[in-house]
């Protein structure tokens, strides 16, 4: 699997955008994509993939899996936020929530 400064980097140069604008575009230092992008940094957050992800317009999910985060059969669709009341969340709101689930497990696979 590739790894996550190289995903980045790759992705980042097709689009022409530069380090320093991927910061500015995802509110994030210059210094932290550098050091992502440079294998200095091994376990960003998931809020940092996701600034990430969104400047980029990659899919969020699929770089949670170059990262590391989340295993090849782990997909988000799987978890039904239907088995708990999310009436009042908006959309996003509940792909918070599955994101933050998926994290726990995650966290739990390296415990």
């Amino acid at each position: 699997m590739i790894a996550l400064g190289d995903y980045l980097s790759v992705h980042r140069t097709a689009q022409k955008i530069s380090i320093r604008k991927l910061a500015t575009l995802a509110n994030l230092s210059h210094t932290e994509i550098y050091r992502l992008e440079n294998g200095e940094r091994k376990h960003p957050s998931p809020s940092v993939l996701k600034a990430i992800a969104l400047a980029l317009h990659l899919n969020y999910y699929e770089l949670m899996r170059v990262a590391g985060y989340l295993d090849e059969n782990s997909f988000p669709e799987a978890h039904s936020p239907k088995e708990i009341n999310v009436d009042d969340l908006t959309e996003l709101e509940i792909e918070e929530v599955e994101r933050f689930i998926e994290y726990l497990r995650y966290k739990r696979r390296q415990a």
